[in-house]
């Protein structure tokens, strides 16, 4: 009986080793982990280009003509008036949206028809050539419709502060290419070089009269609609019957170009290029714009050398109505224009004085801001009045955020401001600077544009030898 009992337990004891290693067993593992990354995809953008139109007739609304936004197609007709009359006008706002994708953009037009038509007695009485042929180009009207086109805020009204993209007879104008947006123009209220910015809307208003069309713009942002005040003013009373049957036909298309990858696209294909020296004479009559750190690695003794430099280089340049015009930026955590492009060197001077130092170093903010000026109303024919940007910094960019990229962005803004030729000069202060980068990057090509001083006590010295006309 002792001995079955004792072998109940030492086999009960041999069951629990043995579920005790099975448990054991299953718990046994070295350590691990697994991350996975699902349906991973490369997927082309898109340009996708859709216009909109809002059209008036004489003042009032033009169903006809106006459509919402939408890809256009052959039925979409800016303008399809077949009775106009002397003192007829009509004006339209075309809106221009670029989905997701930044964009360079072109307008084409073709005249593809000015033509008599028909020859009746009151307009053979005033065109004795009229004639009923197969020409579709001999016709009058073309050279009696009055066009503009202008830089528009979208409420359809011509203002003050907006500027013209083109203007004349419709034989001319509808017979043209227009920049919205390149690598060296931009028509559409962006800096030059800019492209239209994915899902932002852009404005091009159009007007156009039979007979006389005198710009009358309206106050800034005092224009209400056209069927109050359009900004333009039409006269017919100087016509006679020589245009009577006659009709006009052309043809108006958009195009959107990829910006990225693709800097240098130009509408009408050429490479853009740095506007040539000018001539002495041109020189003597620069627009030149003073972009000056204030970054708080300036202290209060530096700023003072720097506010005295720059302002006998202003006295140096000699500002005239004639001559030198010149205005200021300058550029901490962001940018400012604190003097617009003039020749009145007091209010510049006292525009220096009046900079303090502090925050981050934003060169792209103070290098865009510049170049703003420099393709504003206040800026003069380049071919007489050659664009030059003086910057004076003592850091390297670390802003606009990411910081890591602030550099590769002012870099992008100063390209854009060459290739709209504007010569850049660079003056880099102390050892903190990347020479390479902003004699390389920043500054236009060759010797004379690059200057290095050891501190703010040697920038008067740097500036006195920098040569804008050399």
């Amino acid at each position: 009986m002792s001995k079955a009992i004792n072998t109940r337990i030492i086999l009960s004891f041999v069951t629990l080793l043995l579920a005790a290693s099975v448990i054991i067993g299953g718990t046994i593992a070295f350590f691990s982990d697994t991350e996975t990354s699902k349906e991973n995809e490369i997927a082309a953008g898109a340009i996708d280009l859709k216009i909109d139109n809002t059209s008036y007739l004489n003042h009032a609304t033009s169903s006809a003509t106006t459509w919402e936004l939408k890809d256009l197609t052959p039925n979409d007709l800016f303008f399809n008036f077949t009775d106009i009359k002397p003192g007829d006008e009509g004006e339209d706002t075309i809106s221009i949206h670029v989905d997701d994708n930044d964009a360079w953009a072109c307008m084409d037009m073709t005249l593809t028809k000015d033509d008599d038509v028909d020859c009746t007695e009151p307009e053979l009485l005033d065109d004795p050539t009229c004639s009923e042929n197969d020409d579709l180009n001999d016709g009058e009207l073309g050279g009696l419709l009055s066009f503009l086109f202008w830089t528009d805020d979208g409420d359809n009204v011509f203002e003050t502060h907006e500027s013209v993209i083109a203007s004349g007879s419709a034989s001319s104008v509808l017979d043209s290419n227009i920049v919205l947006a390149d690598a060296v123009t931009n028509n559409v209220g962006g800096l030059p070089g800019n492209p239209l910015t994915g899902g932002q809307t852009y404005y091009i208003g159009k007007a156009w009269c039979f007979g006389t069309l005198t710009q009358n713009p309206v106050a800034d942002n005092n224009g209400i609609s056209p069927i109050v005040d359009s900004g333009v003013l039409c006269d017919g009373s100087l016509l006679d019957n020589a245009s009577q049957t006659d009709s006009v036909m052309g043809d108006i298309s958009f195009s959107a170009v990829q910006y990225r990858n693709n800097p240098s696209f130009t509408c009408d294909g050429t490479e853009p290029s740095i506007t040539p020296t000018p001539t002495l004479t041109a020189c003597l009559q620069a627009d030149v714009m003073l972009v000056l750190d204030r970054s708080g690695s300036i202290n209060s003794g530096e700023l003072g050398q720097l506010k005295t430099a720059a302002k006998d280089f202003v006295d140096a340049l000699g500002l005239t109505p004639l001559g030198i015009h010149a205005g200021q930026t300058s550029f901490a955590t962001n940018g400012s224009l604190d003097h617009i492009l003039s020749s009145n060197s007091v209010t510049l001077k006292a525009a220096i004085d009046a900079l303090v130092s502090g925050g981050f170093t934003n060169l792209k903010s103070g290098i865009d801001l510049a170049t703003g000026e420099l393709a504003g109303v206040n800026d003069r024919a380049d071919i007489t009045s050659p664009d030059k940007m003086i910057i004076i910094t003592d850091g390297h960019p670390n802003r606009p955020f990411p910081s890591a990229t602030a550099p590769v962005a002012a870099k992008s803004s100063a390209d854009i401001a060459k290739l709209a030729g504007t010569e850049i000069f660079v003056v880099g202060v102390g050892s903190d600077v990347n020479t390479s980068y902003l004699e390389d990057d920043i500054a236009s090509p060759g010797p004379g544009h690059y200057f290095p001083v050891s501190d703010y006590s040697d920038l008067e010295t740097a500036l006195e030898n920098l040569d804008i006309c050399e």
